[in-house]
């Protein structure tokens, strides 16, 4: 029922799309407003701006801020003044356009449009900087002394990193997100062979019945994530081609992404609690605690994601780990490890035989759980804030498939793996759910145990059919046989089927090497043996057998 939370959320977080090409209609009663920002290339970074506002809100200005605690930093979301703000910024440096016809260099010209005068100004920028930063743009009007207050404005600005119009990888994107569109499609390559190599493994677990409820999980976490990647990387490449983010396919695919985490994360508390592997069902208590909390974690997992699609703001955070959002999502991940921690510390206690599956899938999978939050924390602290993102996805792409990659390789159905986790077919669990359902809460502790002596999931008790003595028989030759005289006369009469008669007998005679074909019911005439019966049985001298 997970996913269907977020599905059901999808459209509520529909944004108007926003992006690298930024379109848009400003009407505020404010002074000065932030519009956008984008990382810049040293030399390369292009900016082509179209503005247009009626005449009678003149003079209105664009600002480009750079990302210094002396510019940037030092104005968003402060109390100073619109001219204090502005005052920050070198003019020397080309930092503001007046938009105003008495300033040429900025291309404005005055139009006409249904009787009211606009001045629309087209031009751009080339920024140069001595490494890849971060720009800022915003607007204002810190004159208003005359005309209406505020400001109303159309824009459209066009921000780019290479001239080049068929450098689809640099074009578009920002210097942050280079190379997360080619990284995305590698990964999903990898990902298609990672699920044909699920399904093969998953056809031979059902053939031999060990196509436990986990291994669904396993593969259908796998698939949520392959459809993760390929919205990811469908998103990206239609944003390489016309500059335009598509924000629905890039949330669907984050929306499919974390579907694909939630169950992965409840298969791995599933495994630590030993369901399927060292027990075929969880007590009430435990099914109870594991509803409750994955019902919780999908309800902030998609509160994050509200959080995120409604605060989140462009002017403070750069990525999506350095906002509030990015902290809740860490410490799900590490709430979720200690379950999983204690889950395996328990089973581990009462099924120490298992531990040859549990302590690498423990260690490993601890690593896997701390891998991504300490990544995180060291691109915020020792990482440029341009490297940040792109680094931290791919490395979080990386860490998602060995975590797959992993669970698949503990679980291949090959001889040479000794670390196979399931010994218990789901025929066999299937016939428990009946009067031995309590077995469903404690398996047998190796492959092939007997569960209770004598019984068998289904069919009758074989185990006495071939029952032979170790010591020669004191009887006579005419005592010699398979069955007693009253046995042989209740199967004759139909009593007792031919191929079970001998169940209950406990000792059969010794059979001597020299008979061939002789009767093995004495005088009496009882029941003949098969022509080369004897050949059966190994002569052995030496314990009574002639």
């Amino acid at each position: 029922m997970m996913w269907w939370t977020f599905l059901f959320l999808l459209p509520l977080l529909w944004q108007e799309t926003l992006g690298k090409k930024v379109d848009g209609t400003l009407v505020t009663s404010q002074d000065w407003h932030f519009i956008t920002r984008f990382c810049f290339l040293s030399s390369k970074g292009i900016l082509r701006y179209t503005f247009e506002y009626p005449k009678s809100y003149s003079i209105q200005n664009v600002l480009l801020y750079f990302d210094e605690s002396s510019q940037w930093d030092s104005v968003y979301k402060t109390s100073l003044t619109c001219d204090q703000k502005v005052a920050v910024l070198d003019p020397a440096n080309n930092q503001i356009i007046s938009l105003s016809i008495l300033y040429s260099w900025s291309g404005c010209v005055e139009t006409t449009k249904n009787g009211v005068d606009y001045i629309k100004c087209t031009g751009g920028r080339t920024f140069r900087s001595t490494r890849e930063r971060w720009w800022f743009i915003a607007v204002s009007r810190c004159d208003q002394s005359t005309g209406p207050s505020g400001m109303n404005l159309t824009y459209s600005l066009h921000m780019m990193n290479s001239k080049d119009e068929k450098d689809m990888l640099h074009r578009e994107f920002s210097a942050d997100e280079f190379y997360i569109l080619p990284t995305d499609i590698a990964f999903m390559g990898v990902y298609v062979l990672l699920l044909v190599g699920a399904i093969v493994c998953a056809v031979m677990l059902r053939s031999r019945q060990l196509f436990h409820s986990t291994y669904k999980l396993y593969i259908s976490s796998v698939v949520f994530w392959l459809v993760n990647l390929f919205f990811l990387s469908l998103a990206n490449g239609m944003y390489s081609a016309d500059g335009y983010e598509n924000d629905q396919l890039e949330l669907a695919g984050r929306v499919f992404g974390a579907i694909s985490d939630l169950v992965f994360l409840l298969l791995l508390i599933l495994i630590g609690k030993g369901y399927t592997i060292t027990r075929g069902r969880l007590p009430a208590s435990s099914t109870i605690k594991v509803t409750v909390f994955f019902t919780l974690y999908t309800i902030v997992y998609a509160v994050l994601f509200v959080y995120e699609a409604e605060v989140f703001d462009p002017g403070e955070v750069l990525y999506l780990y350095e906002s509030p959002p990015g902290y809740g999502l860490i410490s799900l991940r590490l709430i979720g490890w200690a379950w999983f921690c204690y889950s395996i510390f328990f089973t581990l206690k009462h099924f120490k035989t298992k531990s040859l599956f549990y302590y690498p899938f423990f260690i490993f999978y601890t690593v896997w759980f701390w891998a991504g939050p300490i990544v995180i924390l060291v691109a915020m602290f020792a990482m440029d804030q341009w490297m940040r993102e792109k680094t931290v996805h791919g490395v979080a792409m990386f860490i998602t498939l060995v975590g797959h990659g992993f669970f698949q390789v503990l679980t291949r159905p090959s001889a040479a793996n000794k670390n196979f986790p399931y010994h218990v077919r789901t025929s066999q669990i299937a016939t428990m759910t009946g009067a031995n359902s309590h077995e469903l809460d404690n398996f047998n502790a190796h492959s092939y145990a007997v569960r209770q002596p004598h019984s068998s999931a289904s069919g009758p008790d074989l185990t006495s059919l071939f029952t032979t003595s170790t010591t020669k028989s004191e009887k006579g030759d005419d005592d010699d046989g398979l069955m007693t005289s009253s046995m042989a006369s209740e199967q004759k009469r139909g009593s007792l089927p031919p191929s079970y008669s001998s169940a209950n007998l406990e000792v059969l005679p010794g059979i001597r090497s020299n008979t061939s074909s002789a009767s093995l019911g004495g005088a009496s005439g009882g029941i003949s043996s098969p022509p080369s019966y004897h050949t059966l049985f190994t002569a052995n001298t030496g314990n009574g057998w002639e």
